[in-house]
């Protein structure tokens, strides 16, 4: 795992306490998924998660823009490799997902998290997608208390449908926007997307950037989380076996090189950045009344007498 240390919140003086200074490559390509899963002590099936966050890239991001005590909210956690890592760098967690079967191993995931000696809250909770989902989460209190909305662009099917896991997007980020605090953060990953045809890859980034946008949230950094290693200045992917084969296929078929992934793509946007300003919440003093306009006394000059 990549040391979480407050390093990464480093900041210039006199620049804001919560605006994170970051590099725009993320060295969380240490090790694979499978040694992180089985060094953080996850159950054997989280692997199965086809859209699951490494831990490590969701340790840096927590690390980075959040602080112990402060509350992190993953709308669509799956497996919950995200609930997990904010509670071991000791922030409250809340997960959320439309699916009994990841619901049960996310929570499998906390217990056993929890039964190590973690003291913070967390709870995975099976909601729908209907906007009274919202609406009960607002109801419990947390508009505005949550300090970082993390979360991954996931597959709206078993296709990969990149369109349908945009408009899911959208949705999430419409319902739960709400809850994050003025100043707070939203931190959306994305694997690279290829076309299943053409095999060039698509700006998805770009669509996400512009949900987020269209959300009211006001973008702040685009990065690259590595899931490779870097040695020698060569980056070494960690691509499967069927992966590759993949490749090679398509490399034979289109007539040039394909490469594999190497990084995920991370978009971070804020909440209301300007409402965080302490500056800017200070009341307008009123203004003094104004006086009434100065008129100079007319001099009089003595009357003559009159013989």
């Amino acid at each position: 795992m990549p040391e979480r240390v407050d390093n990464l919140l480093a900041r210039p003086a006199g620049e804001q306490p919560d605006v994170p200074v970051l590099p725009s490559v993320w060295p969380t390509g240490a090790t694979s998924m499978a040694t992180q899963l089985a060094e953080g002590g996850y159950h054997d099936a989280t692997g199965a998660d086809p859209a699951l966050m490494a831990p490590d890239i969701a340790g840096y991001a927590i690390a980075a823009f959040t602080r112990p005590g402060d509350v992190v909210l993953d709308p669509d956690c799956g497996a919950g490799t995200t609930i997990i890592e904010a509670l071991r760098c000791g922030r409250h967690a809340i997960g959320l997902t439309a699916q009994r079967r990841w619901w049960r191993l996310a929570r499998a995931n906390v217990t056993a998290t929890k039964a190590r000696g973690v003291f913070v809250d967390g709870m995975v909770l099976v909601l729908d997608r209907r906007p009274g989902t919202a609406a009960a989460a607002e109801t419990a209190g947390l508009t505005g208390r949550v300090d970082l909305l993390l979360t991954t662009l996931r597959p709206a099917d078993q296709d990969g449908d990149v369109a349908g896991a945009l408009d899911r997007l959208r949705s999430l980020l419409s319902q739960y926007r709400p809850l994050v605090r003025p100043g707070g953060h939203v931190v959306i990953t994305c694997p690279p997307q290829r076309h299943p045809v053409r095999h060039d890859l698509l700006d998805v980034p770009s669509q996400i950037a512009a949900a987020g946008s269209a959300a009211g949230l006001a973008p702040v950094a685009r990065c690259l989380a590595l899931t490779a290693t870097v040695r020698r200045r060569r980056a070494y992917t960690r691509a499967t076996l069927a992966q590759r084969r993949a490749a090679t296929r398509a490399e034979r078929a289109l007539g040039h090189p394909i490469a594999l992934s190497a990084h995920h793509t991370v978009l971070v946007f804020r909440a209301d950045p300007e409402a965080a300003d302490p500056a800017l919440t200070q009341p307008i003093p009123s203004l003094p009344a104004p006086h009434p306009p100065h008129r100079r006394a007319r001099r009089t000059t003595p009357a003559m007498a009159v013989a």
